[in-house]
């Protein structure tokens, strides 16, 4: 009897533990910003001509505050504007996934929403395996200053802070755009 008893307990615990685990939460993600800079990496300028990047902070999804400005003062930033929803975007993502992780420790990669909902958002995020910080702009405040009607747009911002490219629909070839436009090509 004892062993029945022990046993009943042991598969209660595990079935508590599993109905709380992480993956059930829809709004249980996590990011990690990148390291410091490989010394190897080498930065393209941006042109004379181009914009200064609106500076804002992103409330991420895991509840951490994301100053822009400070991340590009460090290296290119990429704006991946994006809706849970939007099937574009979905096509997209697996290209734009790879090349966070390439790239991990030389260009941020920013995920930003607007509409979704942050259940939503944190679906989209587990389901596209991105590891890249991804937040939420519902005010719609970000996707004015940056020109986004209407999601994909992709945006590079250079290391120090000035617009240099901005993809409306998303962009198909993003690595050969940054190893134009952000980063030079590892020899």
């Amino acid at each position: 009897m004892r062993r029945v008893l022990v046993a009943v307990v042991a598969v209660l615990g595990l079935v508590a533990l599993a109905g709380c685990s992480e993956s059930d939460d829809p709004a249980a993600v996590s990011f990690e910003l990148p390291g410091e800079v490989p010394s190897d990496v080498t930065f393209i300028e941006a042109p004379a001509d181009s914009p200064a990047a609106p500076p804002f902070e992103l409330e991420l999804l895991d509840g951490s505050t994301l100053d822009l400005a400070e991340q590009w003062e460090e290296r290119p930033v990429v704006l991946v504007f994006f809706e849970s929803f939007c099937e574009l975007c979905s096509q997209q993502q697996a290209e734009i996934t790879e090349l966070s992780k390439e790239y991990q420790d030389a260009i941020l990669f920013v995920g930003v929403g607007s509409t979704s909902s942050p259940e939503d958002a944190a679906t989209y995020v587990r389901e596209h395996d991105i590891t890249y910080p991804v937040g939420l702009d519902p005010d719609g405040e970000v996707f004015r200053r940056y020109g986004v009607d209407e999601p994909p747009l992709v945006a590079l911002v250079a290391h120090g802070g000035h617009l240099v490219r901005g993809w409306p629909g998303g962009v198909e070839d993003l690595g050969t755009q940054l190893t134009e436009f952000a980063v030079e090509p590892a020899e």
